[in-house]
């Protein structure tokens, strides 16, 4: 396989998961707000097991166990006040870009047993204290 090959193989790739993600949030729950879902896990994920990663999450790090603190560190992440309802889909779609920035910058954690960023770990931390 050729370099160029592998990199547009990976790129369709990262393509179809991240539109699964987002075809999965669209109709995940009760239209659940961006920051408390994490479109790629809640792809392999149901919401008990992403609660679940939350609380242990909450666990690892005490000084994140509140709705306020996590909103406001993911919005300084994104750069942009807490999101409203008319903006969702951007904020998702800045929120998924900070969450690949946190792959690439090694911002990860294994929490029962998954690989994730930083970014989705406060994600499923709100959901749990929703």
């Amino acid at each position: 396989m050729t370099r160029r090959s592998f990199v547009a193989k990976a790129l369709v790739g990262g393509t179809a998961i991240i539109a699964a993600g987002v075809v999965k949030w669209k109709f995940w729950g009760t239209h659940t707000p961006p920051f408390k879902c994490p479109l790629v896990l809640s792809s392999f994920c149901d919401e008990e097991t992403v609660r679940k990663i939350g609380l242990r999450y909450l666990a690892l790090v005490p000084s994140e166990n509140s709705q306020a603190e996590l909103v406001a560190r993911m919005s300084a992440a994104i750069n942009r006040d807490p999101p409203d309802s008319a903006n969702t889909a951007e904020v998702a779609r800045q929120i998924e870009l900070t969450a690949e920035r946190d792959f690439r910058s090694e911002k990860i954690l294994i929490i029962n047993n998954w690989i994730i960023s930083e970014t989705e770990a406060r994600q499923c931390a709100l959901l749990a204290l929703s």
